[in-house]
């Protein structure tokens, strides 16, 4: 998804790390594994969805790759 504006492209990162979605972020563009649901809300923020086939190289995440299991009562 791409934008010039600033302000839109960090609204953007904002919600869709709040749904925990792996992003790739760089000035003026964010990149997620499609989804047509988190593409209408991205296009509603007011950024032009692009379909493309490129590498996927999200951000590491506040865990660092770490993952987090849990443990339930049998």
């Amino acid at each position: 998804a791409r934008t010039d504006n600033a302000l839109l492209l960090a609204r953007a990162a904002y919600h869709l790390g709040n749904r925990h979605i792996p992003l790739q972020i760089d000035s003026g563009w964010l990149r997620y594994l499609h989804d047509h649901v988190l593409d209408e809300m991205v296009q509603e923020l007011g950024l032009d969805v692009i379909h493309e086939q490129v590498p996927f190289e999200p951000e590491a995440g506040a865990h660092g790759g770490a993952r987090h299991h849990h443990h339930h009562p049998a």
